[in-house]
């Protein structure tokens, strides 16, 4: 079983945002909310990345993300290959506008009951410091996350994922394509009693799309050996590592199938050649050498025919 099989996917642009639905669900695992996935604001194709309803609004989530939201919670997440920019900020704010009108009657969705999320593995610095020129007041409210007041309709705020705290969000410091072996061990260990099938199956949406980003870290953890890592991952990308198998297996048979007609083909060449060589030594009475010579056989042939006759 190859690991560089497994963890490989088709040389094309890393599709994020199934990792991060993946992750955030995870993240908010123990609390009661309903998700949205590309949530549609218009018959046309404008869309939010991810929408987020507390079913009971005064339930605590107890979780440093989480603590922010309040009924209707617009996410949006920016992968490490895309930017966030100012234009990015209001963008989404308009975004929680179009939602906020989109009720069936008159204000049924207050304006008091949204909020937005923004998620990137870097800070925006530009962003950041174009908004407080705008008069927005931004306080770091825990390691990795930043509240956003005085900008835009809705409260914000900023999710920096590789400043979050390791110990308490493995899961989402690991959708970067900066991931350490570090990072793949506390996500491991973070994630250990996450076992039931619906677990296994964003535990794999989470790794298929850092091991393709990480391919380096990944690659090491498999070559150099580390047991209780390699089976941890073995055991949550279980279909992924047997379709692997089976690809290696197929791959072997055709290999296989093709060297068989190489030596098929050698090997027909050299019976007709010895065949020939025999029945001119009968026909003229001429030694091996002789018939090998008249027949123009190769001197790199020639010892090995003679061998065979």
């Amino acid at each position: 079983m190859r690991w560089k099989e497994a963890m490989r996917l088709a040389d094309q642009k890393i599709q994020w945002h199934p990792g991060f639905y993946a992750g955030i669900e995870l993240e908010l695992r123990p609390f009661d909310l309903e998700y949205d996935q590309e949530y549609q604001l218009t018959k046309g194709p404008l869309s939010i990345d991810l929408l987020i309803i507390r079913k009971q609004t005064d339930a605590r989530i107890d979780n440093e993300i989480g603590e922010f939201f309040r009924k209707h919670n617009v996410v949006e997440f920016k992968s490490p290959e895309d930017e966030l920019s100012i234009d990015a900020f209001y963008k989404v704010q308009t975004y929680a506008g179009l939602y906020k009108a989109s009720g069936e009657t008159v204000n049924q969705i207050p304006a008091q009951e949204i909020t937005v999320s923004l998620f990137r593995d870097t800070c925006p610095r530009e962003m950041m410091e174009q908004l407080k020129t705008l008069g927005a007041e931004i306080t770091v409210r825990h390691d990795g996350i930043y509240q956003i007041e005085k900008a835009g309709l809705f409260p914000a705020q900023l999710i920096v994922t590789r400043e979050l705290k390791e110990e308490t969000h493995a899961i989402l410091r690991i959708l970067t394509n900066r991931a350490t072996r570090q990072d793949v061990e506390a996500f491991l260990i973070a994630t250990k009693d996450m076992r039931t099938e619906g677990d296994i199956a964003r535990l794999d949406a989470i790794l298929q799309v850092s091991a393709t980003a990480n391919r380096v870290v990944f690659d090491e953890i498999y070559r150099e050996g580390e047991e209780r890592m390699c089976q941890a991952l073995k055991e949550i990308m279980k279909d992924d590592f047997e379709k692997a198998e089976a690809r290696g297996e197929a791959r072997g048979v055709a290999i296989g199938e093709a060297r068989g007609v190489a030596i098929g083909e050698a090997r027909g060449v050299e019976k007709n050649a010895i065949d020939n060589i025999k029945s001119l030594m009968e026909t003229t009475n001429w030694s091996a050498q002789q018939a090998m010579d008249a027949l123009k056989i190769p001197a790199s042939k020639q010892s090995l025919y003679a061998s065979r006759l």
